[in-house]
C-alpha cells in the first residue's frame, strides 16, 4: 500500500527548480539589458549621423567662401522623419599657428529621441566636426594663367618650352602651350595639362608623364589673392613713408630681406627712379611779404604777385618776386641764378610743424632792378591760412634732370609715353639696382629678427631677397605704388611691387650645390609678389656672361600675381647697341634700357660682354605660379638676334613637401568656378565627450 503526500517535493527538486528560475530570470534580465543597450547604441549612431548630416548639408556649401568670420546655421534645428534633427551648425575659419594655413572648421549637433522600456523619453545628443584646408597653388610645379609673355619689354606673341627645359610635377596653363621648333623639353616626370591645347611642333608627347590638352580652366587670380597674407602678416615694413608729403618731392624706399640661420635681416634705404633729378640750388630762407608789387618788395623778402584767397585757400599768382638778400642778410644771387626754366620749386613755411606750401614750375627767369622775377605755373597748394606778414619761408629746388648720369634718359627706364597720360606697366622696364649710399641704409639699418615663422608684408615698395631660410616664411608685396616722378613732380607714375632675387636662396638643410630639398624638411618659403618675381642681373646670378659667377638656385614657392616670373634680361651687357638700346625716337621699341654696361661693377665707361650674356642655369626646387609667362632666355629668332642669348636655361624640380606637408604660410589658394576655395578634408569625426562638455558649458 502506497501513500502519497500531495504538494510535497523533494529537496533536490526544489533546488533544481530554484536554479532554473534564477537562470531564466538572469537570461531575461540580460536579454532586456542587451536590448536596451542595443537600442541606445542605435540611437547614438542616429544622433551622430544627424550631426554629420548637418555639417554636410549646411556647412559645406558655405565654408568655401567664408573669410575671417563665424556663422551659425540651422540654429532652430532641422528635423528628418524617423532620424531626429540637427542644429547649431557653426562654420568658422582660423589660421593654424603651426603652419600658417587657414583652417575651415565646421561643428554641428545631432539629436535623437526615443522612449525607454518604462516609456520615459530619452534624448541623445552627439557632436561632430570637420576641419578642411584649401587647395593652394603650391600643388603646381608650374602654373600660368596665360602663355602670353610678360615681365619685361620687347615681348613676342608667346613663350615656348625648349630643348634645355627640364620640368617635373604638375604643369598647367589656362592658355595654349607651345613647344619650340628648335628643341623639345624633358617632361618625362611631368603631368602636363593645357586648357586650350598644345602645339607640339616637332616634339613627341608619348614620353611625357601624362598629357591633357583640354583641361579645365583653373580660376585665376586666387579668390583671396594677396589680401589674406597682408591681413595676417606679423611683420610689416612700410616703404611709402616718403610719398605724398607736403614738400612735394617723392622719394622711394627699397627694402632688402636676407634670410639667415635663426631668422632674417631687414634693411631699407631711399632711392630715386630714373630719370634722376639733379641736386639743384640749396634751400634759401626769406621773410614773407604780403605786398604784391615788385616796387614794394621788402628787403630779405619773397612775395607772390597775387593775393591769398581765403575762401578758396589758394594764392592766385603767375610771378614770384625774390630779393637778392636772404633772411640772414647774405647775398643769395649766386643761388638764385642757379634756377632754370623747367625747374620745379617749392615755397613753404620754415616752421617744420606747418603744412603751408606752394609748388610750381618756372617758365621764365629774369632780374629787374636787383629783384629776381620768376614766372611760375602752380602745380598745387596746401593752405588753411595764407603766409603771415614777415613769416619765415623757404624757397627750395624740387626737380630737374641731372644730365651727368650716363643713362639718365626717359627711354632708359620708362618705356611708355612721356606726356603724363600713361604709367609704367607691369610688363616693362623695372630696376632694383640702387645700393645704399656708402653701404649705409638711411631708413632702417640692418636689423635682425629672430624667429622661425613669419608672414612679412612690405607695404608700398619693392623688395630684394637672398639668403638661407631656417623656418617657415612668406613675403608679400602690394601690386604697385603711385609716386610723383622726381624729374617732374606734376607727373604721377607707378613703381610695381616686384620681388628681386639677388642671389641663391636655399633652405638651411638643402644641398648647397644642387639645391635639392630634404623630404620632410621643416623649412618653407613663399614669395608672393603683387607684380613680378625677377631674377636680378647681378654678378652673383651670373651677370656679364658669368664673369664672376653662374647660375641661381632657388628653394621656394613663387607667385607673380599680376605678371611673371622672369629673368632680368633687358638690363643686359651686350655690346650690340641695338640690343642695349634705347631707341630714343621711340622708347616703346627699346630692347634694353642702356644701364647694363654701366653696372656690375659700376664704371664711368661701359663694360660689355660681347655678343652673349648667358648666365648659366636657373635651378628651382619648389613651385611657380604666374599670370603671364616670363622669359628666362632671349635669343634668336625674335627681337634679340643673339646666340646663345641672354639669360638662363631652366632646371625645375617640384618640392613634394608642399603637397604632402603643406604650403608656406598664408599662400594663396585655388578657386572653384563659383569663386570659393577648393577644400580638402583634413580631419573628420565625433567630438569627444570631454570636449562636448566644454561646448555645453
Amino acid at each position: 500500500m502506497r501513500s502519497f503526500c500531495k504538494g510535497m517535493a523533494t529537496p533536490t527538486a526544489v533546488i533544481f527548480t530554484m536554479v532554473s528560475m534564477l537562470i531564466t530570470a538572469g537570461y531575461l534580465k540580460y536579454a532586456m539589458s542587451a536590448s536596451v543597450s542595443q537600442k541606445y547604441r542605435f540611437e547614438e549612431a542616429k544622433a551622430l549621423l544627424m550631426a554629420e548630416t548637418g555639417i554636410n548639408t549646411e556647412a559645406l556649401p558655405v565654408l568655401p567662401k567664408l573669410v575671417d568670420q563665424s556663422v551659425v546655421l540651422a540654429a532652430d534645428g532641422v528635423f528628418l522623419e524617423g532620424m531626429g534633427f540637427y542644429r547649431n551648425v557653426v562654420c568658422s575659419t582660423y589660421v593654424s599657428l603651426e603652419d600658417g594655413r587657414t583652417i575651415f572648421h565646421a561643428r554641428g549637433s545631432g539629436i535623437s529621441e526615443f522612449r525607454n522600456t518604462l516609456g520615459k523619453p530619452v534624448r541623445i545628443e552627439r557632436m561632430a566636426e570637420m576641419n578642411l584646408v584649401a587647395e593652394d597653388f603650391s600643388k603646381f610645379m608650374y602654373f600660368t594663367n596665360s602663355e602670353e609673355p610678360g615681365g619685361g619689354p620687347q615681348l613676342g606673341s608667346y613663350v615656348s618650352f625648349g630643348g634645355s627645359d627640364i620640368l617635373e610635377g604638375v604643369v598647367h596653363t589656362n592658355g595654349q602651350m607651345t613647344m619650340s621648333q628648335f628643341g623639345c623639353p624633358d617632361f618625362t616626370q611631368a603631368n602636363i595639362s593645357a586648357a586650350n591645347g598644345i602645339i607640339l611642333n616637332n616634339c613627341n608627347d608619348q614620353n611625357w608623364g601624362s598629357v591633357d590638352d583640354s583641361a579645365e580652366v583653373r580660376v585665376y587670380p586666387p579668390y583671396d589673392a594677396t589680401e589674406r597674407a597682408k591681413e595676417n602678416a606679423n611683420y610689416v615694413f612700410t616703404a611709402d613713408d616718403m610719398l605724398w608729403r607736403s614738400t612735394g618731392k617723392d622719394t622711394l624706399i627699397m627694402t632688402e630681406i636676407e634670410f639667415v640661420t635663426g631668422g632674417f635681416i631687414v634693411s631699407q634705404w631711399t632711392y630715386l627712379m630714373p630719370p634722376v633729378g639733379e641736386s639743384g640750388p640749396p634751400p634759401t630762407n626769406f621773410n614773407w611779404d604780403v605786398d604784391t608789387e615788385i616796387e614794394q618788395l621788402g628787403n630779405e623778402s619773397i612775395a607772390f604777385d597775387g593775393p591769398y584767397d581765403s575762401t578758396l585757400q589758394v594764392y592766385f599768382t603767375d610771378t614770384l618776386f625774390i630779393d637778392t638778400e636772404d633772411i640772414e642778410g647774405n647775398d643769395a644771387s649766386n643761388t638764385l641764378e642757379m634756377y632754370e626754366i623747367g625747374d620745379t620749386v617749392l615755397v613753404r613755411s620754415a616752421d617744420p610743424d606747418s603744412n603751408k606750401g606752394w609748388i610750381g614750375v618756372l617758365n621764365s627767369t629774369n632780374q629787374v632792378g636787383g629783384i629776381f622775377v620768376f614766372g611760375v605755373q602752380s602745380l598745387g597748394q596746401f593752405f588753411e591760412n595764407g603766409f603771415s606778414p614777415g613769416e619765415e619761408v623757404t624757397l627750395a629746388f624740387q626737380g630737374g634732370l641731372d644730365n651727368s648720369v650716363p643713362f639718365n634718359n626717359f627711354a632708359n627706364y620708362h618705356n611708355h609715353l612721356n606726356d603724363g597720360s600713361s604709367v609704367c606697366q607691369s610688363s616693362g622696364f623695372h630696376h632694383f639696382d640702387f645700393e645704399p649710399t656708402n653701404n649705409l641704409p638711411d631708413i632702417l639699418p640692418p636689423t635682425t629678427f629672430f624667429t622661425d615663422f613669419a608672414v612679412i608684408y612690405v607695404k608700398g615698395g619693392q623688395v630684394r631677397v637672398r639668403g638661407t631660410v631656417d623656418g617657415k616664411f612668406s613675403i608679400v608685396t602690394d601690386n604697385f605704388t603711385e609716386y610723383r616722378r622726381h624729374d617732374d613732380i606734376s607727373i604721377v607714375d607707378r613703381v610695381w611691387g616686384n620681388i628681386w632675387l639677388m642671389d641663391d636662396i636655399l633652405y638651411e638643410d638643402s644641398n648647397s650645390i644642387t639645391g635639392e630639398i630634404v623630404y620632410g624638411t621643416k623649412n618653407r618659403l613663399g614669395l608672393i609678389s603683387g607684380a613680378n618675381v625677377i631674377i636680378a642681373n647681378t654678378m652673383e646670378n651670373g651677370g656679364k656672361n658669368q664673369a664672376n659667377g653662374s647660375d641661381i638656385i632657388i628653394n621656394g614657392a613663387l607667385l607673380a600675381m599680376n605678371d611673371s616670373f622672369v629673368a632680368h634680361y633687358w638690363q643686359n651687357s651686350i655690346s650690340n647697341n641695338s640690343l642695349n638700346g634705347p631707341e630714343f625716337s621711340n622708347p616703346l621699341n627699346s630692347k634694353g634700357d642702356g644701364r647694363g654696361p654701366f653696372r656690375n661693377p659700376s664704371s664711368a665707361l661701359p663694360q660689355v660682354t660681347g655678343n652673349s650674356d648667358i648666365r648659366g642655369q636657373m635651378i628651382l626646387w619648389g613651385s611657380v605660379t604666374q599670370n603671364k609667362r616670363g622669359y628666362m632666355k632671349r635669343n634668336a629668332p625674335g627681337p634679340y638676334p643673339v646666340s646663345p642669348g641672354i639669360g638662363y636655361d631652366k632646371d625645375y624640380h617640384y618640392d613634394y613637401n608642399f603637397s604632402d606637408f603643406g604650403p608656406p604660410p598664408m599662400y594663396p589658394t585655388s578657386s572653384s568656378s563659383s569663386g570659393g576655395a577648393i577644400l580638402i578634408i583634413k580631419s573628420y569625426g565625433e567630438v569627444d565627450q570631454l570636449t562636448l562638455k566644454e561646448f555645453s558649458e
